[in-house]
């Protein structure tokens, strides 16, 4: 629970996150349009990692009678969720590990860009796809490798390893999945960090050891003679309700 804390204590304090969080709309946006086309009338949608409200934002207008059930590890974020959106309802929740006592099973289960902060993907995928009600739908998306590909090459370059996440390859994720690519250009290396930590998602991974600030300097020059863009490869993964064990006779 030490890396959930921390998570969490990151994306509380991502107090511009709107401002920044220009390719998390357009992935919200993205995901909202599958959504909308598989839901089904009166859907009972449980969306894991809400933060401030752009997939509550771009599908909830869109559904028929919805009751939808907004959760995040972060308090502050679901806060500012909800605010947005009095409509629904919410939960502080991490969509790793969901404990929602007294929940009836869901039509659907989305997440926008937040399931890669998962310790273990493919586990906490398997359990949300658990509280999925008969024919229902989990549907998220999530970065793959070659996500901030010139950020990494930057980094190797000078014989450095930079901090970001390393995220799996689509092969590896072992569902159907549609792919997207998104990029958004930044005015410097010293922007496109802000921009991070604005989103709450500055923190190193595990184990990162500093760069000295000579070599960070030669790194931001080579990202930024590269144009200074930071690519997305997003997968959109659709899960189905398990079916239910066939009974012996």
């Amino acid at each position: 629970m030490a890396d959930a804390a921390r998570i969490a204590r990151a994306f509380d304090a991502a107090a511009a996150y709107d401002v920044h969080a220009v390719v998390q709309r357009q992935v919200a946006e993205w995901l909202a349009d599958r959504i909308v086309a598989v839901a089904p009338p009166a859907p009972r949608v449980l969306e894991v990692g809400c933060g401030t409200g752009f997939l509550t934002g771009a599908t909830l207008p869109r559904l028929a009678q919805p009751d939808w059930l907004m959760t995040d590890i972060a308090p502050a974020m679901l806060a500012r969720g909800m605010a947005a959106h009095p409509g629904v309802r919410g939960r502080m929740m991490d969509g790793e590990r969901p404990d929602l006592p007294g929940e009836a099973a869901f039509d659907l289960i989305v997440s926008s860009l937040a399931v890669q902060w998962f310790g273990d993907l493919a586990a906490g995928l398997r359990r949300l796809a658990g509280l999925l009600a008969p024919g229902g739908r989990l549907l998220v998306t999530t970065l793959t490798q070659g996500t901030f590909a010139a950020w990494h090459d930057a980094h190797r370059a000078e014989g450095f390893a930079a901090g970001s996440p390393l995220y799996p390859p689509v092969e590896a994720l072992g569902w159907p999945v549609e792919t997207r690519a998104f990029e958004q250009r930044h005015a410097s290396a010293a922007d496109f960090m802000r921009a991070l930590r604005a989103i709450g998602a500055g923190t190193p991974r595990k184990g990162h050891r500093p760069i000295p600030p000579g070599a960070m300097r030669r790194i931001a020059r080579r990202f930024e003679a590269g144009g200074a863009v930071a690519n997305y490869e997003v997968a959109l993964i659709d899960i189905p309700a398990p079916r239910p064990p066939l009974r012996s006779c």
